[in-house]
């Protein structure tokens, strides 16, 4: 007799975990309190442009295709990903733009003439990388660790022998890099999984090695495209989902849980539970909110009534003042000064992302919904605009690493003058747009991703450092107290990113085991 499995959201983590329960023989219901699925990577349709407003970078792609291939279908069938050319352009400030090709051999070269004194430290460091890569495979991308004897597994402890136990991850980059163009790129990776640059976090260099070593890629159709594929096999495999609802409580007895209560005071009951929902907002592990939180994401979409010429598909923008950035972010929890920007420019790649059509002249502004902190118009999912796109038109997606909620920071009260802060370093490089050339103006900041979402204070990463288990991994997906209940997502392991997302509802499938 099959036992049913409820998941509490339809985000990346919650849609693999649907798959794979499916798989092993579960009923398996889906609640989402949106209408439609994907998480933060879901579509977003704002006046006949469609957006990506969540993750950009794609790597890895190997781990999506895994899924399918569980489910024994061919993953050209519902995926296909177009490598890109650059990893991504830089405009680092007082010097000449470069592309960072995606090829090791033209990356070497490229440093040659940027950065001759980095590229032995460039080349140690590619060639340790090398070694420990196919360790994390066997270890961290195996399996969660929830006991301290895991720490013991040899992959682990191979790939911990390459780097300094001792030393932070900014002593590291010290260590291999002393141009101001190699530091102010690699500073930023630990916060890609919630960490800064004084954490212990030799694995955020494992990101731009995958960069290089695999390439990054562009799903056809978008990032959105990679959330729907999943959601379509789920339907194939005989998933249910159910749409616009939310869920009030986690219902337990003893150490196990037993239902979930909706926000219409429905009882639904259910043999064991998996939370897309971080542990620290919905169920037995709720903190309080003056507990710290992780790093966050401070985004503005903007869709514009002409070209912008001078981004490629992935463009990072770097002031003189990187370490003051840096440490304002990482030290002080505040947006910076002169913020790091990174601007996602798709239309090359994704010309259905531009609107048909010029929008009315009297279609509404989004600007009043943002600050209202209002999703703005959810968009029809998959709708292909046709091929006449209208070549007048942009569509340019900024990002910037900034704290979650903190009390210092009203993100209502300071967003237009953090947009401005943005919008400077553009202009710095001739990138730039008027107020007239706006089509729509669309803002994400913590308190959405904790209000829509259900992050913990707005971090897209959980808990600070000590919420890390044994100060080194995300915590464990299963409930150290309830047995039956086990949460997916970017707060838990192996930690944040796409492609981790999708793994770790692969984990709390496997901890109900």
């Amino acid at each position: 007799m099959s036992k049913q499995l409820v998941i509490i959201g339809a985000g990346q983590g919650g849609l693999s975990a649907s798959i794979y329960a499916k798989l092993q023989g579960w009923d398996v219901l889906v609640i989402e309190k949106r209408d439609l699925p994907g998480g933060k990577a879901a579509q977003i349709e704002n006046l006949g442009f469609q957006l990506d407003p969540g993750p950009s970078i794609i790597i890895l792609t190997h781990l999506y295709d895994q899924v399918f291939q569980a489910a024994g279908r061919n993953p050209r069938d519902y995926l296909n990903f177009t490598p890109l050319p650059t990893l991504s352009r830089v405009y680092f400030e007082g010097q000449s733009m470069i592309d960072l090709p995606s090829d090791l051999d033209a990356c070497r070269s490229l440093l040659r003439q940027v950065a001759p004194q980095d590229l032995a430290g460039f080349d140690k460091l590619y060639a340790t990388l090398r070694k420990a890569a196919p360790l994390v495979d066997k270890s961290v991308f195996a399996q969660p660790f929830r006991d301290p004897k895991d720490l013991l597994s040899p992959a682990l402890l191979k790939f911990g022998f390459h780097f300094n136990p001792f030393r932070d991850y900014k002593t590291l980059v010290d260590q291999y890099f002393k141009s101001d163009l190699l530091r102010s790129f690699f500073y930023g990776f630990p916060s890609y999984g919630g960490q800064s640059y004084h954490s212990k976090a030799p694995g955020a260099f494992l990101i731009p090695f995958y960069m290089i070593e695999h390439g990054v890629s562009f799903p056809v159709g978008g990032v959105r495209a990679i959330p729907a594929a999943f959601h379509r096999l789920a339907i194939e495999l005989g998933v249910e989902f159910r749409f616009n609802t939310g869920i009030s409580e986690i219902e337990t007895t003893n150490d196990r849980v037993t239902a979930v209560i909706t926000d219409q005071n429905e009882r639904i009951t259910a043999d064991a539970i998996i939370s897309n929902v971080d542990p620290w907002t919905l169920g037995p592990q709720k903190q309080p909110p003056t507990k710290p939180a992780s790093f966050s994401y401070f985004t503005a979409h903007w869709g514009l009534n002409k070209p912008v010429e001078g981004l490629d598909h992935h463009t990072l923008f770097v002031p003189k003042t990187y370490e003051e950035s840096f440490r304002e972010l990482y030290a002080d929890r505040q947006f910076p000064t002169r913020p790091i920007v990174y601007v996602n420019d798709t239309h090359a790649h994704d010309p259905a992302s531009l609107p048909k059509q010029t929008p009315s002249s009297d279609a509404p502004h989004s600007a009043k919904e943002f600050r209202e902190e209002l999703p703005p118009l959810m968009g029809r999912g998959g709708e292909n605009l046709g091929e006449q796109i209208d070549g007048g038109k942009s569509l340019i997606f900024a990002v910037i690493t900034a704290p979650s909620q903190e009390p210092h920071i009203k993100w209502l009260a300071q967003t237009p003058e953090y947009v401005q802060r943005i919008r400077h370093e553009l202009a710095l490089h001739n990138i730039s747009f008027n107020d007239e050339d706006i089509v729509f103006e669309r803002i994400q900041t913590p308190d959405l991703f904790a209000q829509r979402d259900g992050n913990f204070r707005g971090s897209l990463y959980g808990g600070d450092e000590q919420f890390r288990q044994w100060g080194i991994f995300p915590p464990v997906n299963i409930d150290p107290k309830v047995k039956n209940l086990a949460y997916c997502g970017g707060a838990v392991q192996p930690g944040a990113g796409l492609p981790m997302v999708t793994l770790s509802g692969k984990f709390a499938v496997d901890l109900l085991k």
